[in-house]
């Protein structure tokens, strides 16, 4: 089992929230050589329809995932923490459905459009059973190229906005959400937030 340095969230208005230090996204991820449309398959095929099962299918993913750890070192009254991620060369993979006590306080990064936004776990939260599948893309122009595949798939969006530097939104059946957020990062390999998320009826979140 290899040990991962992050894992992945989905907050309530569909941004990401990496939780364990780092302040990017697909930190050490290499960029994929999957066009757009067998990336949008490979999402598809992980995370639904049941988000939070997505982890019985990572091993069997196109995209080469193997079971890791993201470990959360004590931290005050707080123990280690070890939360169940997948790895490949470019794609990481986190699956959530359970309890985040010991998530209070500890640092949280959410990167979206053209910042960062810094603090502790707790006023931002991950928010109903979720699969988050961050991958990396050989530039924005592949990132934008993956919205149309995801579009394409799964109809007109709810909400997409895409801009010279940076892209997200979201598509939505009943109470199962899906996710893209493409931050900023100028030129370069260009990290990529897909996640599938279980809304929660109201009064049940």
């Amino acid at each position: 089992m290899a040990v991962a340095q992050t894992a992945t969230f989905t907050v309530k208005d569909g941004r990401a929230l990496v939780l364990g230090g780092e302040t990017e996204l697909g930190v050490a991820l290499s960029r994929t050589d999957f066009d757009s449309v067998a990336l949008a398959e490979a999402f598809d095929s992980l995370c639904l329809p049941d988000p939070a099962n997505a982890g019985g299918r990572a091993m069997d993913s196109s995209l080469g995932l193997r079971s890791a750890e993201a470990v959360l070192p004590a931290q005050g009254k707080l123990p280690e923490t070890r939360i169940p991620v997948w790895t490949g060369q470019s794609a990481t993979l986190t699956v959530w459905n359970a309890g985040d006590e010991a998530w209070k306080g500890r640092p949280i990064a959410m990167p979206s459009r053209a910042g960062v936004t810094t603090g502790p776990y707790g006023p931002f939260k991950a928010f109903g059973a979720q699969c988050n599948l961050v991958i990396m893309v050989a530039d924005f122009v592949a990132a934008k190229a993956v919205a149309d595949a995801l579009s394409a798939k799964y109809g007109a969006p709810g909400k997409l906005v895409v801009k010279n530097t940076f892209a997200d939104g979201f598509w939505q059946t009943r109470d199962l959400r899906i996710n893209i957020n493409v931050p900023t990062t100028r030129v370069g390999p260009q990290p990529i937030h897909l996640s599938a998320q279980v809304i929660p009826a109201k009064g049940k979140s």
